[in-house]
């Protein structure tokens, strides 16, 4: 059983110190830049890693304009708590949804992402007449920051998808009371919930009664067969060759890579933001440019997040977390029977993004597809209505 009881859910409130901003921000403006390669005209400038064009702009717009406070009480705007389910404490935002009998649905975020990526469809999805749609249609909504990530506890050794899924699990049925409840997620978001799904179903004891994912996190043994399931597979093994060096480095040495991160601002920045370039829908009228996807509110609001919790390092170790519990894979021939939903993104990254419905429904219980033709990885963050119509529409299939 869980330690957690209700007494032990506090109220939560961002308030970092004034100090600490002070601390980050002058190691910004200290920042001595260095080269990056030459790249002709009209070339890729995120060939080579994050733009540093870009990044000095971003930079200068941190020193000069970006407000913390703004940011953080956009971030209190919502009732926060934390609970301590086992010995991990969790920050979460829980918040009622409209309606005679809104359905609980947990929100998991993933990396380098946070509980920030939601804020926007926070009312969308919790109080749906507030823009034009039906208060039935309400869902309660229960949004973590994944361990060792943002406001949550620092956990003592990395914990990955597969612990996550479980003291999700108990955070919904024995600390928060809810008998069933939908989950979630995207990037580490969708492995969580998809093993939460696999693992914690309905079908199996568990609480969780369907899943709604916007990434392939949680996969099957399923081989391509079909000429467009091999063309998937192919362009996702190409890519992981070229952008997986991060995963690998992550889930093997994250430590080594702390020493610079954690000391370094535009360090951490600079990986970050490039992810969210490389991963994102950054097409637009003139070309492809991060800030058709994302402003520079947006991206400095995620980074800080990291920032002042001193979560880089802790961040990370999600990734070993998961090679230590041995994958988020099914087992050989199994399949997920609970009802799942899938919003394949059009400028998902390869390597994870969704792929063709005649492979995933070989292994997945498939009441909900949709393929909208804007957005890639960080879904309700870059598309927000889209996002949250979406869920909205997959939790009125699973209701009752």
């Amino acid at each position: 059983m869980s330690t957690s009881t209700p007494s032990q859910i506090a109220p939560f409130k961002i308030d970092i110190e004034q100090s600490v901003l002070d601390n980050i921000l002058a190691k910004v403006k200290a920042y001595t830049w260095h080269e990056m390669p030459a790249i002709s005209p009209g070339g890729d400038r995120w060939a080579y890693g994050a733009d540093m064009d870009y990044m000095k702009e971003l930079s200068a717009y941190w020193v000069d304009k970006f407000d913390w406070r703004a940011a953080e009480a956009k971030l209190n705007a919502f009732p926060q708590f934390k609970a301590t389910v086992e010995d991990q404490e969790i920050h979460f935002y829980h918040v009622e949804g409209s309606g005679s009998a809104p359905q609980p649905i947990i929100l998991t975020h993933g990396w380098p992402g946070s509980v920030f990526e939601f804020l926007d469809v926070i009312d969308l999805l919790a109080h749906p007449e507030n823009h034009g749609g039906n208060a039935e249609d309400g869902l309660t909504l229960v949004i973590p920051s994944l361990p060792g990530y943002g406001f949550s506890g620092k956990p003592k050794t990395p914990i990955g998808p597969k612990r996550t899924a479980e003291l999700w699990d108990k955070l919904m049925r024995e600390t928060l009371g809810y008998e069933t409840y939908i989950a979630q997620g995207g990037d580490w978001g969708s492995a969580v919930s998809g093993l939460i799904a696999y693992n914690h179903g309905t079908n199996k004891g568990g609480g969780c009664k369907a899943v709604h994912l916007n990434m392939w996190g949680i996969r099957p043994d399923t081989a391509p067969e079909t000429e467009e399931e091999q063309a998937w597979a192919a362009a996702a093994a190409f890519d992981f060759e070229m952008e997986g060096a991060y995963l690998r480095l992550q889930m093997t040495k994250p430590q080594s890579l702390s020493y610079a991160m954690m000391d370094s601002p535009i360090g951490a920045a600079a990986w970050i933001t490039e992810k969210f370039y490389s991963w994102s829908d950054t097409r637009g009228p003139d070309g492809s440019h991060i800030e058709n996807a994302y402003t520079k509110d947006q991206l400095l609001t995620n980074i800080m997040i990291y920032l002042v919790t001193g979560t880089f390092n802790t961040a990370t170790w999600f990734y070993r977390g998961m090679m230590e519990e041995g994958g988020s894979n099914m087992a050989p021939g199994d399949t997920l029977e609970i009802p799942t939903g899938f919003m394949r993104l059009p400028e998902e990254g390869k390597f994870i993004s969704i792929p063709p419905r005649s492979m995933a429904e070989k292994a997945f219980n498939i009441v909900h597809w949709t393929e909208p033709t804007e957005g890639g990885h960080f879904a309700a963050l870059e598309t927000g209505p889209v996002f949250a119509d979406d869920v909205r529409a997959f939790a009125k299939l699973v209701k009752g």
